[in-house]
C-alpha cells in the first residue's frame, strides 16, 4: 500500500490520534517486523488485535510502566495500524 492510500484509510477509519507521518513510519516498521520475526513474535502481534477491553487496559499499563504513555484511543489507533500491516503480509 502506498502512503496516500494509507493516510486515506487512517483518516476514514481511525480516531486520527497519530500524526500521518508517524503513523506511516509505524506501519512500515510493523511490516519489517513481520518479515524479520520468528513465529512466536508474529503470533503475539496478531493476537494484539483481538484483545478484550480488559486485556488492552492491562497491556496499556505494562507499556506505561516502561515509560510509554498512551490513551486508550491511541492504543486503538496503533492496533489499527498493526492490523493494516497484518493484512499486508
Amino acid at each position: 500500500m502506498n502512503k496516500k492510500t494509507f493516510v486515506q484509510i487512517m483518516e476514514n477509519f481511525s480516531s486520527h490520534t497519530i500524526e500521518n507521518d508517524r503513523a506511516w513510519r509505524v506501519y512500515l516498521d510493523c511490516i519489517k517486523l513481520f518479515k524479520n520475526s520468528d513465529k512466536d513474535t508474529t503470533e503475539y502481534l496478531e493476537s494484539v488485535g483481538s484483545m478484550t477491553h480488559e486485556e488492552k487496559l492491562r497491556w496499556r499499563t505494562k507499556i506505561a510502566e516502561i515509560g510509554i504513555e498512551l490513551t486508550p484511543i491511541e492504543i486503538d489507533d496503533y492496533i489499527f495500524i498493526l492490523s493494516l500491516a497484518i493484512m499486508k503480509r
